[in-house]
């Protein structure tokens, strides 16, 4: 890989201050190295090229504190750069637009198949977030299901294998993600068989519920996870609980309003902010937690203002103009990382070393006392234009990045160490309560699950029951590995290895994780 440029991420995460004698050579070599990659598609390079100009922007105006906790990277801005640009995530109404048209796009209400797709493919195409692609493209049996009978049977499966097919050639990264659910529809039917056919690399959600989804739809699902590691299993109710009905589901499982997004994402790093001190359990809960909690929401803060004051996205957005977007149903993350380490090196002061996260129930116990303070102190602090939720920041478990080397994504245990099924469950359960913005545990089956599809529902069943938010379930012989939130292909990551060209940009994430932290293909296998 020494000659291809790896990830997005940058050789340094902002030029605060301009180009200077220091960086321009850095600055230099980056772009020489982006020009002259053997394996990087011409947009790759320009995607490229567009971020290293990015970085260049300032900070917002913060403390130096603030300042001091992200070059310490107990902060990390998730390579937004000093300033950002855009808004990170965006779900705009899908629904809205094939019901009204829109004026800017020069696009009439739809009235077949064939239109609803055009439409819907053409607005994915305007959505300015996270990587200027769109990682929301909507619920997509509520909004095709009502234009199925335009057609023949026959040619609806046509038209929808052709839309999923471009969804995936156009926007070739795994953060894209649609949803179906929870009710059982031709449409929904028709996607599950259409992703095992084509194998495509997008996210997709089943909004779940037992009592409502039907267990032939469930088990589709099942069998179409074992297969393709997709779609995730969501706990409808409880998203019910946390955002109603008109809840959206985006990149690796981020959950947000329909018609609003998220400005921007700013995580806590819990194992560095515990490894810089030498804090003990109680000064952790109520020192460090409150003061981290604090410079978190004040970048946060800064980032918000200068995306709605300062930019003014809002006034220049035909999204919002069309009212495809709303105002009011915006908020932001406050992400979260490293809970694992953090509670082990807390317990090893504590005199218990051998008391490790996921198996000890004290250990256990601290993790959700860490969580809840967190929470707590998040939600007491008010966040600037975060009316989509009541004024605070919504609390997220972040998947991880490529720099992230022996520290554990979200709250999850570390992969391979995970306990037996039923206490890794009852490790990690506890704390998708309070993550409303997002918060995943991942169970990968042997091959013997294939053949029994009704145990694992089984056991997705238990899961949501236990308080489970996401539940991603895969197969060790699957093409699809599930890397933290996103999926890659085995044969892409060979390629990578040979340095040829691919697709999908999420390839480069994906090798550069399974080079710096060879563990995270290392989860425990079950058996059913």
């Amino acid at each position: 890989m020494k000659n291809r440029v790896a990830g997005a991420m940058l050789p340094f995460e902002d030029l605060e201050h301009g180009l200077t004698s220091e960086t321009l050579d850095t600055f230099k070599d980056f772009v020489a190295s982006v020009i002259r990659a053997p394996n990087l598609l011409a947009d790759q390079q320009e995607a490229f090229l567009a971020g290293v100009a990015a970085k260049t922007l300032p900070y917002p105006s913060m403390s130096d504190r603030a300042r001091e906790a992200i070059l310490s990277d107990v902060l990390c801005l998730l390579a937004e750069g000093g300033a950002p640009f855009h808004f990170r995530y965006l779900a705009p109404d899908f629904k809205k637009l094939l019901e009204q048209g829109s004026e800017f796009l020069e696009l009439k209400p739809a009235e077949n198949l064939h239109e609803a797709t055009a439409m819907l493919l053409t607005a994915y195409n305007y959505v300015p977030d996270h990587g200027l692609t769109p990682v929301c493209i909507g619920r997509i049996d509520d909004l095709l299901d009502p234009f199925l009978d335009t057609v023949s049977p026959s040619e609806a499966r046509a038209v929808l294998r052709s839309f999923w097919l471009l969804v995936d050639r156009l926007y070739p990264n795994a953060f894209v993600h649609a949803s179906l659910g929870p009710e059982e529809t031709r449409t929904g039917r028709l996607m599950l068989e259409l992703d095992r056919e084509l194998e495509t690399i997008c996210n997709v959600a089943l909004r779940y519920d037992p009592e409502i989804t039907s267990r032939a739809f469930a088990l589709d699902a099942v069998q179409t996870a074992l297969q393709v590691t997709k779609p995730y299993f969501f706990n409808h109710r409880m998203m019910l609980d946390d955002w109603g009905p008109d809840y959206a589901i985006a990149s690796c499982y981020n959950c947000m309003l329909t018609g609003g997004g998220i400005y921007t994402m700013a995580r806590l790093n819990l194992k560095r902010l515990v490894a810089l001190t030498d804090a003990s359990i109680e000064d952790t809960l109520d020192t460090l937690i409150p003061e981290a909690a604090h410079l978190q929401m004040e970048v946060i803060d800064g980032r918000i203002r200068f995306l709605v004051e300062e930019l003014n996205l809002f006034e220049k957005s035909f999204l919002v103009h069309e009212g495809l977007l709303s105002p009011d149903r915006f908020t932001a993350y406050a992400a979260v990382f490293g809970l694992a380490e953090a509670v082990n090196i807390l317990m090893e002061r504590a005199g218990r070393p051998e008391a490790r996260y996921g198996h000890d129930a004290e250990a256990n116990g601290l993790g959700v006392r860490i969580i809840e303070r967190l929470a707590g102190e998040l939600r007491a602090i008010p966040a600037p234009y975060c009316d989509g939720t009541a004024g605070h920041v919504s609390f997220h478990a972040q998947v991880g990045i490529n720099p992230d080397i022996q520290v554990t994504p979200g709250v999850r245990v570390p992969p391979g160490e995970e306990p037996d099924l039923y206490e890794h469950l009852q490790a990690e359960a506890p704390h998708h309560r309070l993550l409303d913005g997002g918060v995943s545990t991942i169970l990968e089956f042997d091959q013997t699950a294939r053949e029994n599809p009704e145990a694992v529902l089984d056991i997705v069943n238990g899961a949501i029951h236990n308080g489970i938010r996401t539940l991603s379930v895969g197969s060790v012989d699957s093409e699809f590995i599930r890397v933290s939130g996103y999926l890659v292909r085995r044969s892409d990551l060979e390629a990578a290895r040979a340095e040829r060209a691919m697709r999908y940009e999420t390839v480069d994430f994906a090798s550069v994780v399974f080079t710096n932290r060879p563990e995270a293909l290392r989860r425990r296998t079950r058996q059913v």
